[in-house]
């Protein structure tokens, strides 16, 4: 039996279709090699040296220097391509430097990054060798120098205590002095020259004002209670050589002795 015989414009309609068919297979063929090409161009481009880190540009930084950013962040050499770069490492190595509180670090294509850094703020310098060590608000030693820096407390250790280096955080003793500055309100901060570790377990305290006055603390609890008691009492004129005792804040005492 010969095989049904077709009708020439089915078979030209069905020619037509499988032809249709490959031209969009090659348009596709065609469109994949070329996003094929391009990406791979781009890619080329973005860790070539054209796109590699040429510049650094640092804002924020008084205290910090410009090479120990840099060298902290691994960006001293140049020519690491921008796309490979972890902005979030980079900060988190910044925020190791012991002046600095908190990094964010940008790229500004095609071969720029920056750093802006907020740095800490001084409170309380503690005698050592040499110098003084210098700490901010939650204890940490943020360097050693010569002298004091402007709008900072003297803070006074007791026999045995020890002070870390640059980066570090003071042992919970020491700590108890700085969370006393902290927690001064801006009337009281204005009349404080000093605090002072007592010798003795548990830690104790004494801020001494202007004056002189002593403000007797006792431990490093209920701070801000004993801190606005000692206000209140502040509030009415005293001679030289007052000691006010506010270990029990709801019942504050006053004594004079020889200045």
């Amino acid at each position: 039996m010969s095989p049904p015989k077709v009708d020439p414009r089915v078979a030209k309609r069905r020619a037509q279709v499988r032809a249709d068919a490959t031209r969009r297979r090659r348009r596709r063929l065609t469109t994949v090699a070329g996003i094929v090409v391009v990406v791979g161009a781009l890619v080329g481009l973005l860790v070539s040296p054209v796109m590699a880190v040429k510049r650094v540009q640092v804002s924020g930084a008084e205290h910090t220097s410009v090479a120990s950013l840099l060298v902290a962040t691994g960006l001293e050499h140049r020519g690491a391509p921008m796309i490979s770069l972890d902005r979030f490492a980079l900060a988190q190595r910044a925020e190791r430097l012991p002046w600095i509180e908190h990094a964010e670090v940008t790229r500004k294509w095609p071969n720029t990054v920056r750093i802006r850094v907020t740095e800490r703020t001084a409170l309380g310098v503690i005698g050592v060798p040499n110098g003084v060590a210098v700490v901010d608000g939650t204890g940490r030693v943020l360097a050693t120098v010569k002298t004091p820096p402007d709008h900072t407390y003297a803070i006074t250790l007791a026999p045995g205590d020890k002070v870390p280096g640059p980066g570090q955080t003071v042992k919970p003793a020491v700590l108890g002095a700085v969370r006393i500055l902290a927690a001064l309100s801006k009337g009281l901060a204005a009349q404080v020259e000093s605090v002072h570790r007592l010798a003795g377990s548990p830690p104790t305290y004494e801020l001494t004002l202007h004056g002189p006055v002593t403000v007797r603390l006792g431990e490093a609890t209920g701070v801000q209670d004993k801190l606005a008691a000692a206000e209140a009492v502040l509030a009415a004129q005293h001679a030289p050589g007052t000691v006010i005792d506010v270990r029990v804040p709801q019942s504050p005492a006053v004594t004079h002795t020889k200045p």
